[in-house]
């Protein structure tokens, strides 16, 4: 005995062979919609698939095994061209197969509009595409905002990024593009990436292409969201990023703290008054350029007596990591997870194939606001391919009496030979910041700011994207926009391929283009 051959695998996808209405009817005034297909289907996830456009507020669903009802609760508007998009809530019992293109369209009046708006989103700093984008089109007044009316129209971008609002009326329009991550149709400015048109209306007569390019554009005031004490020291966490930091205390005492992960504000005990509650203020700078003054308190939580200080080495991460290589412009980076209340330089060593062993003047190192990054400038690095980074022990003394144990590392740089150059960018004069990215996570590797082309000498082969910032404030860096004021982030472009450099090889002409 056996089991039976099974035939063919069905690799079709299910097909509506009728509907109520049928697909462009006219002057329709029912209550129901009705799918019947020509196989056993499955509905799957039907609140997240089906766009329903303009909106018919709330509606029974009733599942059969060859088709689907939704029940209305409410009247048809007139004169209105609807559109139900299954998309991919619609697949047969047997093997999964998701129907393709489930789309009913119909009219309450005797016309069917048939304007089009149709492009791609892609995301502003990546340039990849972004799929399951909400655009919405909303009928224009002077006193839209999209955080918080939801658009009459709307689609979500594939997987290529691309949407097609279609079956649409004539008339004015405002226009967004976002990452609707609750699913509520209303844009998030603090969590959700968006874009959106300049202009105060879309007057659509006609068929037309808009492209969007998403980012973060988080406009929320900044505010403390939570303290967290312990015996060493105080954490403020806020809302959004903070972009610098200046305390001052009520008492004499020198505050030692520093800025953690762009969001967070850490003040050390140190040798503080622990007893007393410390009384701050703060002048705040948060990621879109606006200050603020705040009036903050500090008060370090108290030992147990059962518990004992403990004391452990004061770690550090070293640029270049590790096994990685240097090219003859690059300095050497000490970046210590918390402030250093003390060094001494003398104890900071560079060792030599040839036995040398060599300490730095002052000047050869900088110390950020925060005395947590240390530079050993790429001037004073010896001329040789290889060295070794060596620190005694105790060289530096965190704000804990926290310190640091001996440490080496082998540096290895490249020959000028075993390096090359990138040329391009933009030919018209402008305030530019190229950036040179590798990898898929576009981690930045190189940087430099411009009026006119870009010049990357000494970079390590390897695979690059080009990216080009538009500065147009001037201010050197990257800045959002405001979907309140209708201003867009600064614009971001890109060279059209990725650039492969090898060892010795000038690449020069790699022009970027605008729209």
């Amino acid at each position: 005995m056996a089991s039976p051959p099974g035939g063919k695998k069905d690799t079709l996808a299910p097909v509506v062979i009728n509907s109520i209405p049928l697909n462009k009817s006219k002057n329709y005034k029912g209550k129901k919609i009705e799918l019947n297909f020509n196989e056993y289907v499955a509905v799957k996830n039907l609140n997240q698939e089906l766009l329903i456009t303009p909106s018919i507020g709330s509606y029974e669903t009733r599942i059969r095994p060859m088709g689907l009802t939704l029940v209305l609760d409410s009247t048809l508007k007139d004169s209105t061209t609807y559109t139900f998009n299954f998309r991919n809530a619609i697949e047969d019992i047997a093997e999964q197969n998701k129907g393709k293109n489930v789309k009913l369209v119909f009219s309450t009046s005797n016309s069917i509009d048939s304007l089009k708006i149709q492009g791609q989103v892609k995301h502003l700093l990546t340039n990849k595409k972004v799929d399951n984008v909400t655009v919405g089109l909303y009928p224009y007044t002077d006193t839209l905002s999209i955080d918080r009316a939801k658009p009459y129209y709307f689609v979500r971008t594939d997987t290529s990024g691309i949407y097609a609002l279609e079956n649409l009326a004539a008339g004015k329009y405002y226009m967004a593009a976002f990452e609707d991550g609750n699913n509520n149709l209303v844009y998030n400015s603090a969590k959700e990436s968006v874009d959106f048109i300049t202009e105060p209306f879309i007057n659509l007569n006609k068929n037309e292409t808009r492209d969007f390019k998403i980012a973060l554009q988080n406009q929320d005031a900044l505010k403390l969201s939570k303290t967290t004490t312990t015996a060493k020291t105080v954490l403020y966490e806020f809302n959004r990023g903070i972009a610098a930091a200046e305390l001052h205390f009520s008492a004499d005492e020198k505050p030692i703290y520093q800025i953690e992960n762009n969001r967070y504000l850490r003040i050390y005990a140190g040798n503080l008054n622990k007893t007393d509650t410390l009384k701050i203020e703060a002048a705040l700078e948060d990621s879109i350029g606006r200050k603020y003054e705040l009036s903050l308190k500090a008060k370090f939580r108290e030992l147990a007596k059962k518990d004992k200080p403990e004391t452990t080495p004061l770690g550090f991460d070293v640029f270049p990591k590790a096994g990685t290589l240097i090219v003859a412009t690059d300095s050497v980076l000490i970046i210590f997870p918390k402030p250093v209340s003390q060094w001494d330089s003398k104890k900071v060593h560079i060792l030599t194939e040839n036995d040398d062993d060599l300490t730095f003047p002052d000047e050869a190192f900088s110390w950020n606001k925060f005395q947590n990054i240390l530079t050993i400038k790429s001037d004073f690095l010896p001329l040789v391919n290889k060295f070794t980074l060596s620190l005694s022990k105790t060289a530096f003394v965190g704000p804990e009496a926290d310190s640091t144990q001996e440490f080496k590392q082998l540096i290895t740089r490249l020959d000028t030979e075993e390096t090359g150059s990138i040329e391009g960018g933009f030919r018209t004069p402008g305030n530019y910041i190229y950036q040179l990215l590798r990898g898929d996570k576009f981690e930045k590797a190189y940087e430099q700011k411009s009026t006119g082309p870009c010049s990357f000498q000494n970079i390590q082969p390897g695979i690059y994207t080009l990216r080009a910032i538009v500065d147009t404030n001037k201010n050197g860096q990257w800045d959002i926009g405001n979907y309140k004021t209708k201003t867009k982030s600064e614009p971001i472009y890109y060279f059209d391929t990725k650039i492969k450099l090898k060892a010795n090889f000038q690449l020069s002409d790699l022009w970027i283009n605008t729209p």
